[in-house]
């Protein structure tokens, strides 16, 4: 269980599905970032740009405030697999 002073839910599983369903377009929510809070922005960056294992970072920003960075790392610089995913900061 994730360490977190957030409070648990009080809708039950069916509940839950059923509020985050959006009957306009037949998706699930699941943008609660970047839409949870007016400041929170997402940079990207490319790491590098050799072709083995090339790489791009998504650092994640609330009103000016470095929360956490992403590390994606693709097996070409095509970037149309991926290798790996690391939470780098």
């Amino acid at each position: 269980m994730a360490d977190t002073t957030k409070p648990f839910s009080d809708r039950d599983a069916n509940q839950t599905l059923q509020h985050s369903y959006n009957d306009v377009n037949a998706t699930l929510g699941v943008d609660g970032f970047i839409i949870g809070k007016v400041g929170r922005k997402i940079d990207v960056t490319i790491s590098t740009t050799t072709i083995l294992n090339d790489s791009q970072t998504f650092a994640f920003s609330e009103s000016g405030t470095a929360l956490y960075s992403i590390k994606l790392i693709f097996t070409d610089g095509a970037r149309q697999e991926l290798l790996s995913v690391e939470r780098i900061s």
